[in-house]
């Protein structure tokens, strides 16, 4: 079994239910809402995850490559600071292995959502929304060394929802979801210095180019390889992975831009994905926030007309 299919990660909102289901004795959850078949994700999303998932699109991977590597050859040894997962609430001794040791840095190292804690118990792990347990998330050292980033890692899930003054990032770094990625896949937290940002998405091109379509990851998503997926005319692709022509880009005439903005843009698309259920009316139904409230039968929303700030001060009254 490869380290990819021990990982599931579209199981928050079954999970979070469980959770409540133990914590509440089950009470009044049968009219909170019906357990519905989980949905086949469109090919976008489904694609985007596998890049989501990838580990060679890090600088680590880039040295390796310059020692006379092949693009789909494995690293003979880690990055280090993808080997253990630290937890702000334990001593600096006391961590987690992570499930990505003897890889390089990829999205998921740092937004971790059922893979510690949850199968199998472990004492300061459990559930995660796409966010890790640091203080400050880990980043690969290089010159400036630096070895972690200024916080933690924010959750991912509900975090593209329309909103007024809408930015990502702590820092408001982020108009868009797809500026947020390239950022990052060039940017420290894939072990880019300033001034690397050609390096950094010339890699990323060379990686999508010459990738094969065996590694696990690839087999663990139909086994085609990133040229055939992104290029989606082959017709052996069966619709679960043929992306839509939106997200299409003829690899074999596409500069190293075009490349890194259509893997940007499929990243985005799974992340954006990324919410707690809602019911037919669109109300959110099953984030542990929401089953509270319903459970309780505490008011879910404001009322026409009354601002946040009176809808909190009446829900705080309630409590």
């Amino acid at each position: 079994m490869s380290m990819y299919s021990k990982y599931p990660t579209r199981f928050i909102p079954f999970l979070l239910l469980s959770l409540f289901m133990i914590l509440s004795g089950g009470i009044g959850l049968s009219q909170v809402f019906a357990q519905e078949a989980e949905e086949v994700d469109p090919p976008e999303i489904t694609n985007g995850e596998r890049l989501f998932l990838e580990t060679r699109f890090a600088q680590f991977f880039k040295v390796f490559l310059d020692g006379g590597k092949d693009v789909n050859d494995p690293l003979p040894a880690g990055d280090p600071a993808v080997d253990k997962v630290m937890n702000w609430n334990l001593p600096p001794d006391q961590f987690a292995d992570s499930p990505f040791v003897g890889q390089s840095m990829n999205c998921r190292s740092c937004h971790f959502v059922d893979e510690l804690g949850v199968e199998e118990p472990l004492p300061g792990y459990g559930m995660r929304t796409y966010t890790d347990f640091a203080r400050r998330s880990p980043v690969p050292a290089r010159e400036d060394r630096h070895t972690t980033t200024v916080r933690n890692s924010p959750p991912l899930v509900n975090a593209s929802l329309p909103r007024k003054h809408f930015f990502l990032h702590f820092d408001a770094e982020f108009h868009t979801m797809v500026d947020l990625v390239k950022g990052t896949l060039t940017g420290r937290n894939y072990g880019w210095l300033p001034g690397e940002f050609a390096q950094a998405v010339a890699h990323i091109a060379k990686v999508i180019r010459e990738d094969d379509g065996q590694g696990d990851l690839a087999m663990e998503f139909g086994g085609f390889s990133y040229t055939t997926l992104l290029t989606g005319t082959d017709p052996s692709i069966p619709g679960e992975f043929l992306l839509p022509e939106s997200f299409r880009i003829n690899i074999s005439q596409a500069s190293d831009r075009d490349i890194f903005t259509a893997v940007a843009k499929l990243i985005a698309a799974y992340t954006e994905d990324l919410a707690f259920s809602q019911d037919e009316n669109g109300t959110f139904d099953s984030s542990p926030y929401d089953v509270f409230l319903t459970i309780n039968d505490l008011p879910r929303q404001p009322q026409k007309g009354e601002s946040p700030l009176a809808y909190s001060q009446r829900l705080l009254r309630h409590i």
